[in-house]
């Protein structure tokens, strides 16, 4: 794997929390506690709008803070990441999170 297959992946992993939050169905605590609100259609946009934001504050956040560009939990320093192969996927993140999280149209 790659760095940017694993930011890749990363992205696909916030993409699926948050289609698990605004789920009819998906059981998950969040969905339910949305649905509880009984938000019109366009509340629940703007709902998907302020969680996709959160999300991918966080997600991004963390990707930097593995390769030691941003603090996590207010400690910064570089971490070294690795697949089960070996490969080093920490201290390349910061431009494919960029790219990923960042650099394309909004959804």
């Amino acid at each position: 794997m790659t760095p940017t297959e694993f930011v890749a992946c990363v992205a696909k992993e916030k993409d699926a929390l948050l289609a698990s939050y605004l789920g009819d169905e998906s059981g998950a605590a969040v969905a339910k506690k949305i649905e509880g609100l009984r938000l019109t259609t366009a509340q629940r946009e703007k709902m998907k709008e302020i969680l996709d934001t959160a999300l991918t504050d966080a997600f991004y956040t963390v990707l930097l803070a593995l390769d030691g560009a941003a603090s996590l939990g207010g400690k910064q320093r570089r971490f070294q990441l690795r697949d089960e192969d070996g490969t080093v996927l920490s201290g390349d993140l910061e431009g494919p999170a960029w790219e990923q999280f960042h650099g394309k149209p909004a959804k």
